[in-house]
């Protein structure tokens, strides 16, 4: 499957945060503690603060860049965000945040600004950057290739009884034509991922996977009470539970045809149980 075909849950502004300030605080730890690049032959009685400051830019410059792509892009296109779209997302990022870093360096020690000393700078911060974010790309792609967006079509049903025929659930996502039909029975496990959802389906003998985006909360409601919230993340069909395993701080639950183990809340685990032994 190609990068545009792939999807990717597009972070929320909580998630964004988190991962931007973990960056900014890496930078200023590298700058403080290692003192790359010639910074340890800087002297100054405010070294350390002016240091920081490159964690305050890329944080600040970041957070600029994640709102003005959340404005300008359609809904439409969030509710299909693709791993193709987070790759030029994320360069996008590098690219602003260089920029800035740039200008808060030719402004903090040289006091004007010069081409060449610009793309010194930005050669240095892109070597820096590559392998890290070659990495991530890499993970994310690896992570979701098998995921499909759902697209408004009706998974095929597969009943073995008659009487059962009637029976189906429509699940909306947040966007427009978001809607997936599906037999209860062909719903194995549904997966939070930040604003989207991940759904497990049975296609033809084979488990499936469909993102849409739409909050884990909103999903159950839809369902209905027969399928089971083991887990803040994790909402499971209990009529598919193979195996429950561990102790109460670190139960999991195997469902059939899925290779990924369950985790179960402790507060959920009696009742999970309870599904077993029915």
């Amino acid at each position: 499957m190609s990068l545009r075909q792939t999807p990717f849950p597009k972070s929320s502004l909580r998630s964004f945060l988190n991962v931007i300030s973990g960056i900014s605080l890496t930078i200023v730890f590298i700058l403080v503690v290692f003192q790359p690049f010639g910074t340890s032959n800087f002297d100054h009685p405010n070294k350390f603060w002016i240091l920081m400051g490159y964690g305050v830019i890329t944080f600040f410059s970041g957070l600029f860049f994640y709102l003005l792509i959340y404005t300008i892009t359609s809904d439409t296109r969030l509710d299909r965000w693709s791993v193709l779209d987070e790759v030029l997302f994320l360069f996008g990022i590098i690219l602003i945040c260089q920029i800035g870093c740039y200008f808060y360096w030719a402004g903090m020690f040289v006091g004007r600004l010069d081409w060449s000393q610009f793309l010194y700078f930005f050669k240095i911060a892109s070597l820096i950057s590559l392998v890290p974010v070659s990495v991530y790309l890499l993970f994310i792609y690896q992570k979701y290739k098998e995921v499909k967006f759902v697209s408004g079509n009706k998974i095929p049903i597969e009943y073995s009884e008659p009487e059962k025929e009637e029976q189906h659930l429509t699940i909306y996502g947040a966007g427009k034509n978001e809607k997936i039909i599906i037999a209860p029975e062909n719903l194995f496990l549904v997966k939070s991922e930040d604003n989207y959802v991940i759904l497990f389906l049975r296609e033809n003998g084979k488990i499936i996977k469909r993102m849409m985006r739409n909050t884990l909360s909103e999903i159950e409601q839809q369902i209905g009470s027969s399928f089971f919230r083991c887990h803040r993340s994790f909402i499971i069909n209990p009529a598919k539970i193979a195996e429950i395993e561990g102790n109460i701080t670190n139960t999991k639950i195997g469902l059939t045809d899925i290779d990924t183990k369950i985790p179960v809340s402790r507060s959920m685990v009696e009742k999970a149980k309870m599904f077993v032994l029915q």
